[in-house]
């Protein structure tokens, strides 16, 4: 597979090389190339020692631990706002780009057993929808802008475990670890149980939050 924005919806998905039915014929998509920076992308952590972790690259502190629980979106906010840690509380939720530049896609857990992220930070382990050991997806402060009955009703969130979706009576790993979806921020997610839209996606609504700050 193969990650690219789908501009159409906004999302981040991983993409079959071939064509899913028919004969095996391979896939074309479009690209847009870039240059400049070469070392766009690469972290450069340093653990504080205080429960956070500071990345020279961007300039972000983050917390070393997520909430250990998942929370709507709206209490995902109203648990950044103000929250005091290791001295500071100017924590806030990282936007959809700050989340994503601590997506590790060398990891997984399919291809290292562990979350897509460098295990200098710690992830809360889930068991997800098909019983298996996982890690969660988290919750960005970016809303999902598009054309339902309900605009802004939808934030996005990264996986940092398998991006599952419910097809063909089972759930599979649709679009991999450090795939960027939405959910809905409030309801039941036991209203989805075969998942959301064509590929199915697991709706989890209740998600993970790892807090950011900028570093001044």
């Amino acid at each position: 597979m193969v990650f690219g924005v789908n501009f159409a919806d906004g999302r981040i998905k991983g993409y079959g090389l071939k064509m899913p039915v028919g004969p095996p014929v391979d896939k074309t998509f479009f690209v847009l190339y870039v240059r400049g920076n070469q070392t766009y992308g690469q972290n450069s952590f340093t653990d504080n020692g205080d429960g956070t972790i500071t990345d020279a690259a961007t300039g972000l502190m983050w917390m070393k631990d997520d909430t250990k629980l998942g929370l709507l979106w709206v209490e995902a906010l109203a648990y950044a706002e103000g929250h005091e840690f290791a001295g500071y509380s100017d924590w806030r939720l990282p936007d959809a780009k700050e989340l994503q530049s601590i997506i590790d896609y060398s990891r997984s857990p399919g291809s290292s057993n562990s979350a897509a992220i460098d295990p200098v930070f710690n992830c809360t382990q889930i068991t997800n929808e098909s019983g298996e050991p996982d890690y969660p997806f988290y919750w960005s402060g970016t809303t999902h802008a598009n054309m339902s009955p309900e605009p802004g009703g939808a934030g996005v969130y990264l996986c940092f475990g398998r991006a599952l979706g419910y097809m063909n009576g089972s759930w599979v790993d649709v679009h991999g670890a450090g795939a960027q979806r939405s959910d809905p921020k409030t309801g039941d997610p036991g209203d989805y149980p075969e998942g959301h839209g064509p590929q199915g996606d697991a709706v989890r609504i209740y998600n993970f939050v790892r807090l950011v700050r900028n570093v001044k």
